[in-house]
C-alpha cells in the first residue's frame, strides 16, 4: 500500500490561514503605525489636547462601541480572568498612557522604532520562557536584524527628556510583549478579548481623568477633536487590536514580529505629515527592520 498523504485541501487550508494572518497583522501595524504620527502631531507640536485627552478619547469611544460585547461575557474562568487583567495593563490605558507621554519628548519614527521594534524580541523572550517556543536559525536572525535596526533608527539620546521618552517607550514595550505572550495561550476570543481591554479600560480611568481636571477636551478645535476620535477611538482602540488578536490565534508567534513595521510606516508617513526626513542610516535601519520581519514570520 502507498503511505499515506495528507489531501491538498489541508495544504491550502493552512496556506490560507497564514494568509489571513498575515493580512490581520498587517492591518493592525499600519493602523499603529499612524497612530504614532497622529498622536505625535498633536501632542508634539503645540496641540490642545494633552496625552491624558488622547487615552480618554481612545478608551471612552472603544468602551462604548464594545460594551455589548462585554455585556454578553459570562462566566469567565480562573485563568480567563488572570488573561483579561495582564491584556489590560499590556494593551490598555497604561501602555497608551505611557507611549502618548513619551512622545511629548521624542520623534514620531524615534518612538516607533524603540517601542514596536523591541516587541517581537521582547515577545520572542518571554515565549522562550513562559512557552518554551523556541524560534528557529531563521527567526532567530531576524529577530537581530530587528534589534540592530530598532537601536539605529532610535539613535542616541541626546537630552534628558528624550532619555525619559525613551523609558516609557521601553516600558510600554514591555508591558505589550507580556500581554501578547498571554493572549497566545488564553482562551479568550480576539473580539472579547478587545472588549475586555477597552470597556475595562475606560471604566477605570475616566473617572479619575475627569474628577482630576486633566480634560482639555472642550478647548479643542472641532477638526481636530473629529481626527483624533475616529483614530484613537475606533481605529487604534477596536480594529487594530481586534485585527490583532485574530492575527495570533491564526499564526501565533509569528504575529508580534510584524509589530517591527511599525516604524517604517511611522517614518514614511512622519515625512508628509511632520515633515521629519529621515537620513541614510535611518533609512538602513528601515530596510534592515523589514527584512528581519520577512526572515522571522518564515522562520
Amino acid at each position: 500500500m502507498k503511505p499515506f498523504a495528507p489531501p491538498a485541501v489541508n495544504e491550502a487550508a493552512e496556506r490560507s490561514r497564514f494568509l489571513a494572518g498575515v493580512a490581520w497583522a498587517l492591518l493592525a501595524v499600519t493602523i499603529w503605525g499612524g497612530w504614532f504620527v497622529v498622536t505625535r502631531r498633536t501632542v508634539g507640536t503645540g496641540g490642545v489636547l494633552g496625552p491624558a485627552d488622547l487615552v480618554a478619547l481612545r478608551f471612552g469611544i472603544g468602551g462604548l462601541v464594545l460594551a455589548p460585547v462585554m455585556l454578553r461575557l459570562r462566566h469567565l474562568t480562573r485563568p480567563q480572568v488572570i488573561d483579561a487583567v495582564w491584556l489590560i495593563v499590556g494593551q490598555g490605558a497604561p501602555f497608551a498612557l505611557l507611549i502618548s507621554t513619551g512622545l511629548r519628548f521624542v520623534h514620531a519614527g524615534h518612538g516607533a522604532a524603540l517601542t514596536p521594534g523591541t516587541m517581537p524580541l521582547l515577545a520572542a523572550l518571554f515565549g522562550i520562557i513562559f512557552l518554551r517556543d523556541r524560534p528557529g536559525r531563521v527567526a532567530l536572525a531576524g529577530l537581530v536584524l530587528i534589534l540592530a535596526g530598532a537601536v539605529t533608527l532610535a539613535g542616541a539620546f541626546r537630552s534628558t527628556e528624550e532619555l525619559y521618552g525613551y523609558a516609557m517607550f521601553l516600558s510600554a514595550a514591555t508591558l505589550w510583549a507580556i500581554g501578547t505572550v498571554r493572549m497566545r495561550r488564553s482562551t479568550l476570543r480576539p473580539i472579547e478579548a478587545t472588549a475586555l481591554i477597552c470597556v475595562v479600560s475606560c471604566v477605570v480611568y475616566l473617572p479619575p481623568y475627569f474628577a482630576l481636571g486633566y480634560s482639555k477636551l472642550a478647548a479643542a478645535p472641532a477638526a481636530e477633536l473629529i481626527l483624533q476620535l475616529v483614530y484613537q477611538g475606533l481605529l487604534a482602540s477596536v480594529v487594530a487590536l481586534i485585527a490583532f488578536n485574530r492575527s495570533l490565534a491564526l499564526i501565533g508567534r509569528r504575529t508580534p514580529a510584524f509589530t517591527a513595521l511599525v516604524p517604517v510606516i511611522a517614518t514614511l508617513l512622519a515625512i508628509p505629515v511632520l515633515g521629519e526626513i529621515p537620513n541614510l542610516p535611518t533609512a538602513l535601519a528601515v530596510a534592515a527592520i523589514a527584512f528581519g520581519v520577512l526572515l522571522t514570520t518564515r522562520g
